[in-house]
Order: structure tokens, then sequence, then C-alpha cells
């Protein structure tokens, strides 16, 4: 049951002339109509239990013109107390100071007569608020199971059994504050109908099935975050036996999607949330959390990415990290191997990596290159495992080129050279080639050769200063031989070694 208002604390301050004006006339009204105090009962079950408070209330109404007899009455305990006591306010015309109680809701004034319960006094002099009216039939309201509705234009109890009148749902649909349509109140974000079907939304939701009504009331995850909390604020309007019975409380949340749409999840914190300790953001907030970890303390695998189960489906959760080529190959590799649950939001490739590099980093490198050394070497570099694989996977294709191109045992020296830029071009790429013909041969054939290589790299016009008119002449017809070497496949390359070294005008043979 939610508590209504929550007392703090009880001290007195002296009264401003709005609040002493507004009592006095507060109890000249309750002398005119002794029962404004209670609500109107709309079934016999209840009639039978404020038959017995109108006749004590009716009873001191008689003595309303006589200040001896009232003060007399005001010492009795209950709502026939505060009433003789606020009934005196009347003929005195004064209040000059004020008992001050702290609510939830704030500083609620009222003067100190008799010794009637303060929520009582209250109740009775402030019979006007649709809020602390409520306050002076509490305990029996609870003590029979009565349903009891105050709003700004009514006040009804409606016996033993949920039947709020739809002048009150109204004002609660207002009191809320959003959209009210087709017997839903929702934010902008809710779309109604599928509110209505409790389905879920790209938002988290609160949702409140008011029973007895047939009303939802659903407030997204971002809206809730200024609405305090919806329950407190419809439930502090009414007294009812237990809040369980009429409200229907959920997160709507699939923080986890699971392939089944129909699984629901379980709302917690209830209590929490009825008793006003948490707010509906808090609430919602919670309970989505409460599902993420759920998920980690399984002992099964489970991989969830942004919200999103993937089970124990791997590549679908690889995919939908849209890694590189070389960090999917990894992603597949590591997370085969792995049992506990994955729980993951606003995460890139290299951080799952990274979560798990240190256990499995050093065997997947080795399942992708056959060097033990080099593996090693590649695993303890200080760098991120995106920028590891990639370096992998590039000595992996150098080793694979090369170990397709024919190796010899010893080659002249001009054909070494041609051989080391060919081969450097073929694995590393234009750059590293490049710096490989610096290496050139100090002799007008080397030179020549190396004019050839520049020439077919488009470098030769950068660098024509450095060579005489012959080297350049000789090195413009190598190039096309030159290019054949470079473009060679395996089977044809000693060919293409060969017909270069001949060109250079040497009349060795290639082993």
């Amino acid at each position: 049951m939610v508590k209504k208002m929550r007392r703090v604390r009880t001290f007195a301050r002296t009264a401003t002339k709005s609040q002493e004006k507004n009592l006095i006339e507060n109890a000249k009204k309750l002398r005119d109509d002794p029962f404004i105090i209670l609500p109107e009962c709309t079934e016999d079950s209840c009639k039978k239990y404020f038959i017995k408070i109108r006749k004590r209330l009716e009873k001191i109404s008689r003595f309303k013109d006589d200040a001896d007899k009232l003060e007399k009455l005001s010492n009795k305990k209950g709502l026939e107390g505060a009433f003789a006591g606020t009934l005196s306010l009347a003929i005195s015309g004064k209040a000059p100071y004020l008992g001050v109680v702290k609510f939830s809701m704030g500083d609620i004034t009222y003067a100190q007569r008799g010794k009637a319960e303060k929520e009582k006094l209250i109740a009775v002099q402030r019979f006007d608020d649709p809020i602390l009216r409520l306050l002076g039939i509490k305990d029996l309201a609870f003590k029979k199971g009565l349903y009891v509705y105050s709003w700004n234009k009514g006040f009804v109890c409606t016996g033993v059994k949920a039947s709020p009148p739809k002048e009150f749902i109204d004002f609660i649909a207002n009191k809320i504050g959003f959209s009210f349509k087709n017997n839903v109140v929702f934010c902008n974000h809710v779309n109604p109908e599928k509110a209505k079907n409790k389905d879920f939304l790209k938002k988290y939701y609160l949702r409140i099935n008011w029973k007895s009504t047939g009303m939802i009331i659903a407030i997204c995850e971002d809206c809730a975050k200024s609405t305090k909390n919806t329950m407190f604020n419809i439930s502090k309007y009414m007294l009812v036996p237990d809040l369980s019975d009429d409200f229907e409380v959920d997160v709507v949340a699939q923080a986890v999607k699971h392939k089944d749409p129909s699984l629901k999840h379980e709302t917690k914190y209830l209590q929490d949330y009825l008793s006003g300790k948490l707010t509906d953001y808090d609430f919602i907030n919670k309970n989505v959390k409460n599902q993420e970890e759920t998920v980690k303390q399984s002992e099964e695998k489970i991989l969830v990415l942004n919200g999103v189960s993937y089970g124990s489906d791997v590549q679908g959760f690889v995919d939908a990290l849209k890694p590189n080529k070389y960090e999917k190959l990894a992603l597949e590799f590591i997370l085969e191997k792995i049992e506990e649950p994955l729980v993951v939001s606003e995460v890139n490739s290299n951080k799952i990596l990274e979560m798990y590099w240190d256990q499995n980093g050093k065997e997947f490198i080795c399942s992708v290159i056959d060097d033990e050394n080099m593996a090693d070497s590649l695993f303890n570099l200080d760098d991120t495992p995106s920028n590891i694989l990639t370096m992998v996977f590039e000595y992996r294709n150098r080793q694979e080129i090369l170990s397709q191109l024919p190796q010899y045992d010893s080659l002249p020296p001009l054909a070494n050279f041609a051989d080391n830029i060919a081969k450097t071009y073929k694995t590393f790429g234009k750059k590293k080639a490049l710096g490989e013909i610096k290496k050139r041969l100090d002799n007008p054939k080397g030179r020549s050769l190396a004019y050839a290589f520049l020439l077919t790299f488009k470098k030769g016009e950068d660098t024509k200063w450095q060579y005489s008119k012959e080297e350049i002449e000789y090195g413009k017809f190598l190039k096309e031989y030159a290019k054949n070497l470079l473009d060679a496949k395996p089977k044809k390359y000693s060919k293409a070694l060969q017909d270069l070294l001949t060109a250079s005008g040497s009349d060795e043979k290639i082993m």
C-alpha cells in the first residue's frame, strides 16, 4: 500500500492573514454543512459505516454556537473531536498560531484545538483539499476495506468494490499530463495501441493497468525523468485496501531481446515503487539493469550486444559488430572458446578483442602463422589488437607470396639486386621496393637497372639528375623487362628474371 503522506515532524508558526482567513471561512462552512467532510456513498455496503459518523457530527453540530461546549467536545479523539475544535474557530474568528506538519507534499498548516489527532484536524480544516480530506477517514477506510476517491469536484466512497467514477478517471488522466485517447494515457514516444497490448517498443516504458477502469497509462523512459512517481501521484487521491488489487504495474522493457518475442520479463522492485521509494525513471532503470545482470550471471554462453541477445550464435553477434576482415576471423575464433555470458553495449570490435586478448590472442596468432617466435613478437607488441591483427595477416600474406616464388641458392649480383626489388614489391608494396632500389650496385649496369625500376614506379623524373645520359637511355630500354619481372606469376618468375639479366648485358645464368 502506498503511504499517502509521510509525516516528518511538527512545529508551530505565526499564521499569516490569508492562512487564518481560510481556516475561519472553512470553519463557517462546516457550521452550515457538517457532512461536507464525508464522502458520498454510492453503495449500501459503506453507508452503514458513515451513518454512525454522521450521527456523531450532527450531535456536535447542535452546539455550533456554544463555545464552552465545543471546547469540551474538542477533547474527544477522532473525527468528531476535530470537528468540534474546528467549529470553535468560527465562533472565535481567530487562529493566530498554527501547527505545521511536514508531509512529502510539503508543509501543511492547521489550528490546534482540543485533543484530536493532527491528521483529523487537518482533514476537517482543509476539507476543500482533495488529498488532505482523505486523512479524516483513512483509518476507517483501511479497517473496513473501502474504496474512496477524492478530486476537486467530488468525494465518493464505492464500498468494498473498486469503482472510480468517470469524473475521477478524467481528473486523474488530466493530472498525469499526457495525451488521453481511447482510454490510454500516453507520452508522445509510446504507441497507445501497442501499449494496450503490452508490446515491446524501441523505448522502455512504464505501463500501469488500472484494472477497474480499463485505463492504461504508458510513459517512456525519457519522459519518466520528469514524472517523479506516477503511481504515487494517482494513489494520493484515493484510499484503497491494496493498490496491487486494482493496479497492475509493469516495466515493459526487453533489455535483452531473445529470439522468442513472446518471452516476457518479470517486473522487479514493485514494492519499492509502490511505496514511493523509486521514481518512474528509477523503477524502469533498475528493471533494465536487473535484466542485464540476470544474463551476466547465467552459467551458459549468451552473447548480448546493445540489448539484443544472439544466444550462442557467434556469427550473428560478430556480424552485428561490423568488424574488418581480420577482426572478424579473430572474434569468431575467440568467441567460440568462451563459455561465460558476454553482455556489452556501445562497443567496437577492438574493445571485445581487448577483453579476451591476454587469454586467447597468442593462440589465435599461432593459428594464422607457423613461426612461433614471430607470433610471440607480434603478440607482445605495444599496440591495439586490431592493429596487431593487421600486421599478423600482412606477415602471413608476405610469407605465402614468398613461398610461391622461386628461391635461389646463389644469384649473380645484378640478378640478386633485381630479385630483392621484385620480391620486396610483391610482399611489402611499392614504398618498400623503392627503398631496395637505393641499394643499387655502383656500376653502370647496376645504376641502369635501378633507373629502369624507378621508371616502372613512375619515379624516374624525380631522380633523373642522379644518373648519366647513357644510364638513363639504358634504363629506358630495361624498363619493360623490369615491369615483366614485377608482374610475373610464380611459374614465369625465373624466366622474367633471366630475361632481365640478359637484357642488362650479362651472360650469366640464374640457378
